[in-house]
């Protein structure tokens, strides 16, 4: 039983590495193929945060997302924090850091 619930952890391991990597190749390789091609230059990824909401831009295509459902002291917000990987939670203590100085 253990042997079989150490090759379904590894075979999950092994398929989010893959669909992450692999989207994260594919999404680099279009910009950077679209930026030879053309004079006009385009950011694979980028994201703006304000006050009330956060604006996500993937190749040209952007989404708005409110944040005013997440305030410091919901539940909500709670429960994205603990959902969050934790690099993402790295990432935004280094960027709040870097920021605050």
């Amino acid at each position: 039983m253990r042997k079989n619930k150490k090759i379904t952890t590894l075979t999950a391991v092994f398929l989010y590495l893959l669909l992450s990597g692999g989207l994260w190749m594919f999404i680099n390789s279009y910009a950077n193929s679209h930026n030879q091609m053309s004079e006009e230059k385009m950011i694979p990824v980028g994201m703006a945060v304000t006050q009330d909401k956060a604006s996500v831009e993937i190749l040209d295509h952007c989404g708005e997302f409110s944040l005013s459902g997440i305030a410091p002291d919901s539940k909500t917000y709670c429960a994205a924090y603990l959902a969050s990987p934790d690099e993402l939670k790295a990432a935004a203590y280094i960027i709040y850091l870097c920021i605050k100085v």
